[in-house]
């Protein structure tokens, strides 16, 4: 049986939070919400309660489409949510449940997602550059297609999770479980990625070893060659670090 979802201008959102009611879950909210002229008083306003103790639920809700950059909204229960499409640019989610989420073709661009779970969650082709995954969860998550361009991806899980036509352009992976990841020989720019004690199996430090071992690291010339102002390279790429795995 579906749920009946209740409608909600973003207008009455922004009041009703500021009045004290937490509980959103299987709402309809759509629009423009940092668009209001409250907005920015209802992020200081979040900002000044105890949201461990107050917790905001949406679960089960669509908030397909949103936008809400730089929406503070910590330690919510968001397992179920349809926030496709959504604009989260800088947003604060830091340990919120997203369980089951759908947040395909999102935006969360340098969002603070620290200890969220996104276990199952589908973020298949979102937009995810400087997000900040610390000590997240994304256990069989599904991210084909997504862009993690300079993500930090910091002790968190991605086991059994989607990363096929991933872009990892720069990211930065510290004590990161890729076992049994699917699609980690289809992400782009893997060789670029930073690995520092990455947790994996052997299937997966061979694809790491030969996306490293392409890399260009060295042009030789010989040693009266001398290069033009026009030879030079405008900037100078990212050099991955030794060590693909644990223990090499």
């Amino acid at each position: 049986m579906v749920a009946t979802l209740t409608e909600i201008a973003p207008k009455d959102f922004v009041k009703r939070l500021m009045d004290g009611e937490r509980d959103f879950s299987s709402t309809r909210l759509s629009g423009a919400l940092d668009d209001e002229a409250a907005y920015a008083g209802l992020n200081a306003y979040l900002r000044e309660r105890d949201l461990r103790a107050e917790t905001l639920t949406a679960a089960g809700s669509d908030w397909s489409g949103l936008s809400a950059r730089g929406l503070y909204f910590p330690f919510s229960k968001l397992a179920g949510i349809n926030l496709s499409g959504a604009d989260l640019r800088g947003a604060d989610f830091r340990r919120g449940d997203f369980t089951g989420a759908n947040l395909e073709g999102a935006n969360l661009s340098g969002a603070t997602v620290i200890g969220c779970r996104f276990q199952e969650a589908n973020l298949a082709g979102a937009t995810l550059r400087a997000t900040d995954f610390y000590e997240a969860s994304l256990v069989g998550a599904k991210l084909p297609g997504s862009d993690l361009t300079s993500a930090f991806l910091l002790r968190l899980s991605l086991k059994d999770a989607d990363l096929s036509g991933a872009v990892l352009t720069s990211a930065i992976m510290y004590r990161t479980d890729l076992r049994g990841v699917v699609g980690l020989d289809t992400a782009i720019d893997l060789g670029t990625v930073t690995f520092h004690q990455t947790i994996v199996t052997a299937a997966e430090r061979a694809i790491i070893d030969a996306a490293l071992g392409e890399m260009p690291l060295f042009e030789m010339r010989s040693e009266t060659t001398s290069v033009s102002p026009a030879d030079r390279p405008s900037g100078r790429p990212s050099r991955p670090q030794e060590g693909a795995a644990e223990g090499r």
